[in-house]
């Protein structure tokens, strides 16, 4: 915790359901912490702690580049102890309300929406995605976000237009499929995989070229976007890559923060995930806050914002996510 910076760090136990979870809050300073509750199964209660403090660590860069007036936090649930779903998610809900406000939740890896309407009948402290006054997914935020980031980086390398670029999306969820649908419609070549069966219709359906799960890291392409779980960049995967631009939409993209620097020496832009992925926070946190539902004008700020980025690590010839933690910890 020391060394992270966190504020404080949360053991949640309920014995009758078999809920076992840590929630951690890392920057309480300028608002409340914002950050999605995870629920998998972990190897230890040491790994899910470790995922805990990165993952809410991460959140609170993404708060601060995005100019939410928050910081980061994080809930990881270790689905192998669960008994009894509803009284777990009930229970986590407890405790969240407890916090009094302190912490803002929504969904993340794992969560269903069954999860979200236990937790919500114990708690109001969870996010809502709007946008035009209608409800949305918080994918489509997400999708819309990582889209700005994705033509700022584009527009760097001196590509300008979408139409007739190549871009594969590992992971087909709520996510990837709604960016496939943003650049099928401007005129790119989607290639995309998945391992859930229905996803991979839904895609293929729209025009997305499937291509084996096992193979969709060495497409040739524009624009790499790994959209499913974290880790899936690594020493291996990288060296087997042919594409310009590696786009951060999952959450902790990279196996470690050195192989950011590794991408830069392979000829390869990295777009860190903390930036590029904020869009569903933004609006998310931008209506629980306030109330106002259209928060297109600062989704878009993630496509300055990512430029500035690009802009800096090439002129201070440094990996761009050294350079977008250091302009995070330099807001801070």
């Amino acid at each position: 915790m020391a060394r992270g910076g966190h504020d404080r760090v949360i053991a949640v136990q309920h014995e009758a359901s078999g809920l076992r979870a840590w929630i951690a809050l890392h920057h309480l300073g300028y608002g409340p912490a914002y950050g999605g509750i995870r629920v998998l199964a972990y190897r230890s209660e040491a790994d899910a702690l470790h995922d805990a403090l990165r993952l809410s660590r991460a959140m609170t860069f993404k708060c601060v580049l995005a100019g939410i007036e928050g910081g980061g936090g994080k809930t990881v649930v270790m689905a192998e102890h669960i008994i009894d779903r509803h009284q777990a998610m009930k229970a986590l809900g407890r405790e969240i309300e407890a916090l009094g406000g302190l912490y803002q939740t929504g969904p993340d890896a794992g969560f269903t929406a069954q999860d979200r309407i236990d937790l919500s009948s114990e708690t109001r402290h969870t996010a809502q995605f709007f946008s035009c006054g209608e409800l949305r997914s918080g994918g489509e935020a997400t999708a819309e976000g990582a889209d700005h980031g994705i033509r700022a980086a584009l527009d760097f390398l001196g590509t300008p237009e979408v139409k007739g670029i190549s871009l594969a999306i590992q992971g087909l969820g709520s996510v990837g499929l709604a960016l496939a649908k943003r650049y099928l419609a401007a005129g790119a070549r989607v290639f995309g995989a998945d391992i859930n069966a229905d996803q991979v219709r839904a895609a293929e359906e729209l025009g997305v070229e499937i291509v084996a799960p096992e193979k969709i890291l060495e497409v040739p392409c524009d624009v790499l976007a790994p959209a499913a779980l974290g880790g899936t960049v690594h020493d291996l995967s990288i060296s087997r890559m042919s594409t310009r631009i590696v786009a951060g939409v999952a959450n902790n993209v990279l196996g470690h923060a050195q192989q950011a620097e590794l991408l830069r020496q392979n000829g390869i832009l990295f777009l860190p995930d903390f930036v590029l992925n904020a869009g569903a926070l933004i609006e998310g946190s931008g209506y629980s806050s306030t109330g106002r539902e259209d928060w297109t004008r600062e989704i878009a700020g993630i496509g300055t914002t990512m430029r500035a980025i690009l802009d800096r690590a090439d002129a201070e010839n440094k990996s761009t996510r050294v350079v977008a933690e250091q302009m995070a910890m330099e807001r801070v």
